[in-house]
This record gives C-alpha cells, structure tokens and sequence, in this order.
C-alpha cells in the first residue's frame, strides 16, 4: 500500500525547472491537531487508512520561495463502512517549508504550482510520517508506519474504444425507412 502524488507530464517538467534553482533550507511544524474517537476499543483490527493533501504558497521573492503543505492522515477500521466526515482518528499537520533560490531565477506560476503540488509534499512527508506514527502511539492506537509517498505520471483517462457506426448521411428531401 501506498499514497500517490500524480502529475502530469507539463507539471513535472515545471518542477524540475524550480527543484535545479532551489535549495531546501527550513521546514517549520505551522500548526497540528490530533484527534481520536471515544470508540477506540474497537480499532483492534486492520485499519484503513486515508490521506488529504492540500498546499499553498506563502511567499515568493527574488531570493527565495516560501510554501505551505497541509497533510490530513485518518483512519477507521477496515471493515466499516466509509464516512468522508467522521474518522476514528484524525491527525493533521502543516508545515512551512522554505527554499533558497539561485540568483537570477524567477520561477513562473506554473513552476510554483507544480512544485508545492509534488515535491514540497514529498519533502515534508518524512516529517509527517514520524508525527503522525508519534501521535498515534501516544492516543493508544495500532496505527503501522505510513506508507511511501510516491510520485507517478498522471495517467490520461482512456478514450472509449467502441466504434458507433456512423449514420448514413441524408441528400436533401430522402427519408429513412422509420418516416
């Protein structure tokens, strides 16, 4: 099991433009809360887990950039019903992460976009990883290690492949059979 960073070929491209100008130096805990259910007894069994990832940026200047990644870990058990607004544990954690820039580059809108997306998220997960495995241990829960965080090519939905045949064209004043 895994959780997955998709981005498509433009993204990356934009990303690798900024991670060759940039330099992490900080990565600062903004904020975190924690949360488990008075029902916990009955997490003794396998769990599922779930992720919510959103990012932002804080700052940008000549020198440097600075971004914002929100990471939401949740998790019930594995054979319960899913409820996408009650878990019985919850940790979520934001970080501030900053990075130095190489003289003279000016990284472009999408270049920021594609980069909080993908690796400022890979970049803190290692954080959150420890955090959530700490917070869990703490709150009593049988919580494993989380998984990778992986980045994957974003894959392009696929075209139907069933051909409809086409309908006989009409000259003007023909009818089909039905009229």
């Amino acid at each position: 099991m895994g959780f997955t960073i998709e981005q498509d070929e433009g993204a990356v491209q934009a990303a690798h433009r900024f991670q060759v100008s940039a330099m992490l130096q900080d990565v600062q805990l903004l904020d975190c809360t924690a949360s488990v259910s008075d029902a916990k007894l009955e997490l003794e069994g396998q769990l599922r887990l779930g992720l919510t990832m959103e990012t932002g940026v804080l700052s940008h200047s000549e020198e440097s950039a600075r971004f914002w990644v929100r990471i939401r870990v949740f998790g019930d058990p594995a054979d319960e019903a899913e409820q996408p607004e009650h878990h019985r544990f919850e940790v979520a954690c934001r970080y501030a992460l900053a990075y130095g820039l190489r003289p003279g580059y000016d990284p472009s809108t999408q270049e920021l976009d594609a980069f909080r997306e993908g690796n400022a998220v890979f970049h803190c997960w290692p954080y959150s990883r420890e955090l959530v495995q700490n917070m869990t241990m703490r709150m009593g829960l049988p919580v494993p290690p989380l998984p990778f965080l992986r980045l994957a090519p974003k894959i392009a939905p696929k075209k139907s492949s069933i051909k409809r045949p086409a309908k006989p064209q009409l000259q003007h004043g023909e009818k089909t059979a039905d009229h």
